[in-house]
C-alpha cells in the first residue's frame, strides 16, 4: 500500500503540474486578447465647430473670381451707353438759352450765360414786330422751345409758282411758344437766303447750323428775340 500510494502522488503531483502549466497558458492568451480588445484605436482627426463652418462655406479660389468678373461684366456700362448718359447730363445740368437780333440776322448760342457759338439766320420778310397771323413778321419777345421735330420730309409750298419744295425746313423745326401758330426755328433748303429778310415769320439758320442747335437744347430752353 506504501507503494501504491507513493505512486500514486508522484502521478497527481504531475497532473497539478500539468494543470498548472495549461492554466498559465491560458491566462497569458485571455491576458493577450484582453490587451488587443481594450487597446484603443486612432481617431480621424475632427474639426470643431469653427472649422467645420470654414470648410462649409469656403469657396474655391477660382469660383470666387469668376463670380467677381461676372458681377463686373453685369454692373459694367457699355462705352457708347456710358457716352449717351453723360451727353445727357451735360445737357440737362447746363443752362442753355438762345438770343436771336433780328437787326444782325444772329443767333447766339448761351451756355450758362457765357457766349458758346454765333450763328447766321434769317427772318421774316417784313419787319417790325408781328402784329397778326400772316403778316409775314418774326416776333419779338421771350419765348421757350415747346418741342423739337424731325422735319426732314416735311415740303412747303412759297407760292412762287414752284410747287412744294422738298426739304423747305431742313432736318429739324424747333418749335417756339410765342402765342402764334406755326413760329420755330429751323433749317433751309436755300443756303444762299440766310442773312436775309425772306420768311414768312420763322428762324431759318443753315442745315449743319441748326443740328449742332438742336444737339444742346430741350423742350423749355428760352429763346429772346429781340428787335
Amino acid at each position: 500500500m506504501k507503494y501504491e500510494f507513493g505512486d500514486e502522488r508522484a502521478k497527481r503531483e504531475k497532473r497539478n503540474k500539468i494543470i498548472a502549466v495549461i492554466a498559465a497558458a491560458i491566462l497569458v492568451v485571455a491576458a493577450g486578447l484582453g490587451y488587443m480588445y481594450y487597446t484603443p484605436k486612432a481617431s480621424a482627426p475632427t474639426m470643431n465647430s469653427k472649422t467645420q463652418q470654414d470648410a462649409d462655406t469656403k469657396v474655391p479660389e477660382k469660383a470666387e473670381t469668376k463670380s467677381s468678373e461676372v458681377k463686373s461684366a453685369e454692373t459694367q456700362t457699355p462705352a457708347n451707353e456710358q457716352s449717351k448718359q453723360i451727353t445727357a447730363e451735360q445737357k440737362k445740368s447746363a443752362q442753355y438759352t438762345i438770343l436771336i437780333d433780328k437787326s444782325d440776322f444772329s443767333l447766339t448760342l448761351k451756355k450758362d450765360d457765357q457766349v458758346e457759338k454765333i450763328y447766321s439766320v434769317a427772318i421774316g420778310k417784313n419787319a417790325g414786330q408781328k402784329q397778326q397771323p400772316g403778316d409775314l413778321r418774326t416776333p419779338s419777345g421771350e419765348f421757350k422751345v415747346d418741342e423739337i421735330i424731325d422735319s426732314s420730309s416735311w415740303t412747303h409750298d412759297f407760292k412762287d409758282g414752284k410747287g412744294e419744295i422738298a426739304g423747305a425746313y431742313g432736318p429739324w423745326f424747333i418749335s417756339l411758344e410765342t402765342g402764334w401758330d406755326g413760329i420755330g426755328i429751323h433749317g433751309t433748303h436755300d443756303p444762299a437766303s440766310i442773312r436775309t429778310m425772306v420768311s414768312e415769320g420763322c428762324i431759318r439758320m443753315n442745315n449743319a447750323d441748326v443740328e449742332e442747335v438742336k444737339a444742346k437744347i430741350q423742350p423749355g430752353t428760352k429763346v429772346i428775340i429781340q428787335e
